[in-house]
């Protein structure tokens, strides 16, 4: 028997995760309306009627029917609907070893104009109570999703050539992702000096380990105030967060509001 193997293709799929971790078919009006948005999540909308307006910096892109569209994680932008839009909406991640979002970094709106069809299968199958369909909306969520990567030539992903070390750093910052994690610790762990590891990661990533740690921290609590009903001192309490009140104090310093407010007003599409 002879066998040939993709490698590239292999490790790609060992280390890209997909998380669905909100979803929705949304009913809006002048209601729908936010300014400086910026999520730890990609949005991908599919426009099944009407239209809305998503502002970016100077520049306004209009959400239109039949469209779809990815508002990648970490980019700040505002939203509004001067009349009325129906839209199926997806927040996803597609997380790679660092843990951090694929599309993260993209610093425009994408967009794929005439998905009528790809919109109407999207909310058929995501309307299904089947097992099999669900399955099949993820393959359709993962097709879109590389399209746009195509379209952006997004062929590598930050970290992913990263030396044995850093991967392994990536590893405990991330079991678990704790606000007590101290860089000083987990180069400890590693066996080299908090000095060495720290120009180590800058010169391989371009950050920081502090702002990695950060972000880690930051990302996580955005996606467990949306994931799930826990109260925010329960979420305070798994970040490793002395007590509420400075979870809260650190959450609103990041994302100039409240984790409730940031709660709230992420579930609105």
């Amino acid at each position: 028997m002879r066998i040939s193997e993709n490698q590239k293709a292999l490790q790609v799929w060992k280390t890209f995760e997909l998380n669905i971790i909100y979803a929705g078919r949304a009913e809006t009006g002048p209601e729908w309306r936010a300014d400086n948005v910026c999520s730890p999540f990609s949005r991908l909308y599919f426009i099944l009627k009407g239209e809305g307006l998503v502002h970016q910096g100077k520049g306004t892109l209009r959400l239109q029917k039949g469209g779809i569209y990815l508002i990648p994680a970490g980019l700040n932008f505002g939203y509004s609907c001067e009349n009325y839009m129906e839209q199926l909406f997806f927040h996803v991640n597609v997380n790679g070893s660092n843990g951090m979002d694929f599309f993260r970094g993209c610093e425009d709106i994408l967009e794929k104009k005439d998905g009528e069809r790809g919109a109407a299968l999207a909310l058929e199958l995501y309307e299904s109570k089947r097992i099999s369909d669900a399955f099949r909306l993820e393959g359709l969520i993962w097709e879109m999703l590389s399209g746009f990567a195509e379209a952006e030539n997004l062929h590598e992903f930050p970290g992913q050539n990263c030396s044995e070390l850093i991967q392994r750093f990536f590893f405990l910052a991330q079991n678990p992702v704790s606000a007590s994690s101290h860089i000083r610790e987990l180069a400890g762990q590693l066996h080299v000096s908090e000095s060495t590891l720290s120009k180590r990661f800058r010169a391989e990533t371009g950050m920081t380990p502090g702002s990695y740690l950060s972000r880690l921290v930051l990302d996580r609590a955005c996606r467990m105030l949306l994931s799930g009903d826990d109260s925010i001192a329960a979420v305070a309490e798994k970040l490793g967060f002395s007590d509420q009140f400075y979870f809260t104090k650190y959450f609103r310093r990041q994302m100039s509001m409240t984790p409730s407010a940031y709660r709230k007003l992420m579930r609105r599409g």
